[in-house]
């Protein structure tokens, strides 16, 4: 396949392009050239938001399937990202992604592209894991569940995925096939942040601290090569099917990992992703330091 990958330069896209550039032909794109690019992929810079549509609609000629990875941080000023705003400051931000989300939407169903990737989060519901996981009033958060976010940059993962309904479904004339990757924590874990009592502060979002902390991110883990898996198993799928015959799908992307609150069952069932790693066995020196500390508490703690 001919693959289009937008935000090519950021964290998630240089995670998840490992497997596919060995089995496919890449095109890229960011605002900055990608730091060690796949052999064999071109790049072309573009700023998503402000490029016109004749250079915007060149990037879609010929492909098959995008991969929409591109984000605007409400932080960035110049080429330098400082701390993120607080979450009621970063909605005109967060709005200008949604549009550069409708632009990919369109141009990708005029250029004939078979499938959208959507580089989602697991934000776009993160509202049942604030109020219900933490606290130990439910077990399992599903694709199924209505997403709601209690936050400007969860309702925009939210939006990307309700707005490539229509285009799925057929009303504009033809179907395209739209996934949505509601991407966990790819990032290694740096257990003694946690055991030390710190919180991330990542995106200014609620996130528990100390132990608490350290098993939510031992849930919600994604290693390097289960990003490649997930991005490889959502452009490849031989077909995507999901309620009443419409190819729209959301699912979570996350190692196998033992403590997971977000189910795997659509990303393996309807797209054929096989995790391999599980943060309790890559983590178990420091899971093994909790437990003699004797300061592990519950499933998740608080």
């Amino acid at each position: 396949m001919k693959i289009l990958v937008t935000g090519a330069s950021g964290h998630v896209a240089r995670m998840g392009l490992s497997e596919i550039a060995k089995r496919h032909e890449l095109r890229l794109t960011d605002i900055v050239s990608p730091p060690s690019p796949p052999a064999g992929a071109t790049f072309t810079a573009s700023d998503l938001l402000n490029a016109d549509d004749a250079s915007f609609s060149a990037l879609f000629k010929g492909v098959e399937t995008v991969i929409h990875s591109a984000y605007l941080h409400s932080s960035k000023q110049g080429d330098v990202y400082g701390a993120e705003p607080p979450q009621i400051d970063r909605f005109e931000t967060e709005l200008d992604n949604i549009r550069i989300a409708q632009r990919v939407y369109r141009h990708a169903y005029e250029a004939g592209v078979r499938r959208v990737v959507m580089v989602s989060s697991n934000h776009a519901a993160d509202w049942y894991e604030h109020s219900q996981i933490h606290a130990r009033r439910r077990e399992m958060i599903t694709p199924d569940d209505y997403p709601l976010s209690d936050n400007f940059y969860g309702w925009a993962k939210a939006s990307y995925e309700l707005l490539g309904f229509p285009y799925a479904c057929g009303t504009f004339g033809r179907r395209l096939e739209v996934v949505s990757l509601r991407i966990g924590a790819p990032y290694p874990i740096d257990a003694g942040k946690f055991l030390d009592g710190g919180a991330s502060p990542e995106l200014s979002l609620p996130k528990p601290g100390g132990v608490a902390g350290f098993k939510r991110a031992l849930a919600t883990y994604l290693s390097p090569g289960d990003c490649a898996e997930l991005f490889r198993a959502a452009a490849e799928a031989p077909e995507i099917e999901g309620r009443d015959g419409v190819p729209w799908l959301v699912v979570y992307g996350i190692s196998d990992n033992t403590r997971a609150f977000w189910s795997l069952d659509s990303a393996r069932r309807q797209l054929g992703y096989e995790p391999k790693d599980d943060s309790e066995i890559l983590y178990g020196e420091e899971i093994d330091r909790i437990v003699r500390s004797g300061a592990s508490s519950g499933k998740l703690g608080s």
